[in-house]
């Protein structure tokens, strides 16, 4: 079973949705643009045992603009509705929804050809209302069935809740690992594997404590201790009818039930020389994958649909992605949010929901299936560049590695007050890893990342003008937001440009230490540069030389703090400047101490 279409209208931050996957989504984006809702939304229709219980809150509320002279107006949706298209259904399930099942067309919605094909897949549609009487301040839900009811007279044929239940739908949730108290995780599966077996154990360990606690209780040292507590005061004449001793005193777990008595034990593992340890001291990694291990196997339905929020939070990198591979490839269909790039290499480009926020405006971006072949080749930058970027509004997108060490390191030693890329919401990535990267690639890159709803700020060499140079310029400004061009030369140019002959001397003298020659040795004026530009190019020796340059001045390379300036600028989405900034034309600073 799996969803084909999921609208949202109204609930919580979605004004609307209309999300038609193709197979396993996996929801990632910017914060507040929506993750969490979505998966509330498919739990409200799907699950009515783990749904959170509806609040005004789950009316979109919207700020309107203020007039001038008059306080602030805030509006709140009067009805949130959630209709899920369920499709693959198997024979049980389609006698569930026997009278309801529609035709299902070939974008994933409910066909309303009467004419359809017979032999065409069938699906049925599950729907949510809410509405808030603010009057009587009363909240109404109803789950009901879109064809056949008609909400405008509030007619709703309803979906029972045992039949939602009968659905393979698991909703899982962070929880507490290897807790045998009743309603654990680890308890539930004890229970459906030999629920018989289990009592018995339960049994025997109550048994068996109570036995301990009652020769505890008749041990001396305890008994001297409670009768000098009862002899104190004459507590001990005052408590009952007739004078207690220690005779009469024993002791329980909490109420003295098996349930009391579970509730207080906790996992503990040996996992290397510390020998056993509690779970909780084992570290939040261990804890996390014992948790998500017990609800895979809790949702190892076949055909189900799994729902999981803030998925690999708490797992380090590799079994983030070794569980969502697993999950992936057990379900029918997972729905997994997620705010881990690691999650995301579990699954295929076409199965990544970007969602983003443009104007205070939820909206999500979904790739399409690809087939030309250039396009091809930047879809494989999706894993390698774009995923580290994926809850960042905006990308800045360079000719390749050498130019993001640089820029990343400028950024990396502003000083305390000054605000670092990733404030105003930027992920520098490189279009290429090395021979596939350099201008020709940023189109393509571009084109990905915007298609994934990024802003995309270009920042480009400034070649000998041609035919050539203005053509690729011309792409380049097509699929980028803004486009940021460096004076005559590379970016090795740039980090020398504004620093006098004497501090590039001392700074190339200190590359010696790499095993090369010093490039400017014998060398003066223009011919330094040049010599230092092309060794520094040929020798991937960037970071080096930024490093050797900041020892000689002790201060930012004025051409690359420019670029960090106006880059940090340029990616507000309420930036409405120049969408081409030559900084050729702009006057470069004089250097200034960090």
């Amino acid at each position: 079973m799996r969803v084909t279409r999921l609208v949202i209208s109204g609930f919580r931050g979605w004004d609307n949705l209309d999300l038609r996957p193709v197979g396993h989504v996996l929801l990632a984006g910017v914060p507040r643009a929506g993750r969490s809702d979505v998966i509330a939304a498919l739990v409200r229709v799907l699950d009515p045992d783990t749904a959170r219980s509806p609040s005004v809150a789950d009316l979109r509320q919207h700020v309107e603009a203020p007039v001038p002279g008059e306080s602030q107006v805030t509006t709140r949706a009067e009805v949130a509705e959630i209709e899920v298209t369920l499709s693959d259904l198997d024979p049980d399930a389609q006698q569930l929804f026997d009278g309801c099942l529609e035709p299902l067309d070939l974008s994933g919605a409910a066909s309303d050809d009467l004419d359809a094909n017979p032999f065409t897949p069938l699906c049925v549609r599950l729907a949510y209302r809410l509405t808030y009487d603010s009057d009587a301040d009363v909240l109404d839900t109803v789950t009901y069935y879109p064809a056949l009811s008609n909400p405008a007279i509030s007619q709703y044929v309803r979906v029972p809740a045992t039949t939602r239940r009968a659905l393979p739908v698991i909703n899982l949730s962070v929880s507490q690992p290897m807790q045998l108290r009743p309603g654990g995780r680890l308890r539930q599966i004890i229970d459906g594997r030999d629920p018989l077996a289990a009592k018995q154990a339960f049994q025997r360990l109550y048994d068996a404590v109570n036995a301990a606690i009652g020769a505890l209780s008749t041990d001396p040292a305890i008994t001297e201790a409670v009768d000098a507590v009862l002899q104190s005061g004459g507590a001990g004449a005052r408590l009952g009818d007739v004078p207690i001793t220690s005779a009469d005193v024993g002791f329980l777990a909490e109420d003295g039930s098996i349930a009391a008595l579970l509730r207080t034990l906790q996992a503990a593992m040996r996992l290397d020389a510390a020998g056993l340890l509690a779970l909780t001291n084992q570290g939040s990694t261990a804890t996390a994958i014992l948790s998500v291990a017990e609800a895979m196997l809790l949702a190892n339905v076949p055909g189900a649909i799994v729902l999981a929020d803030d998925f690999g939070d708490r797992l380090d990198t590799a079994a983030a992605e070794h569980l969502a591979s697993v999950l992936r490839a057990r379900s029918g269909q997972v729905w997994l949010s997620t705010r881990r790039p690691e999650v995301a290499r579990a699954f295929e480009p076409n199965e990544l929901v970007r969602l983003v926020r443009h104007g205070g405006t939820r909206a999500h971006h979904q790739l399409s299936t690809i087939t030309d072949r250039k396009a091809l080749t930047a879809v494989r930058q999706l894993h390698t560049q774009l995923l580290a970027a994926l809850t960042a509004p905006t990308v800045a997108i360079t000719e390749g590695p050498h130019d993001v060490a640089v820029y990343a390191k400028v950024d990396r030693r502003y000083p305390p007050g000054a605000l670092p890329l990733s404030a105003h919401g930027v992920r520098l990535v490189a279009a290429g890893t090395g021979q596939d990267g350099g201008i020709d690639q940023i189109p393509r890159v571009a084109s990905l990342a915007r298609s994934l709803g990024f802003r995309v700020v270009a920042l480009i060499d400034r070649d000998k003008d041609s035919p050539q140079s203005q053509l690729q310029l011309q792409k380049i400004q097509e699929t980028s937001d803004v486009v940021i061009r460096l004076p005559a030369g590379a970016i090795e140019r740039a980090m020398l440009a504004g620093i006098g002959i004497d501090k590039v001397a001392g700074a190339s003298s200190a590359l010696t230490a790499y095993g090369i020659p010093d490039p400017v040795a014998g060398l003066a004026g223009e011919a330094a540069f040049t010599k230092l530009c092309q060794v520094t190019h040929k020798q991937g020796l960037h970071e080096q030389l930024l490093e050797a340059l900041y020892s000689e001045t002790g201060v930012h390379p004025p051409m690359i703090k420019v670029v960090l300036d106006v880059l940090g600028a340029v990616a507000s989405p309420t930036y409405s400047g120049a969408t081409l900034i030559d900084l050729a034309e702009i006057p470069r600073p004089a250097p200034e101490s960090s």
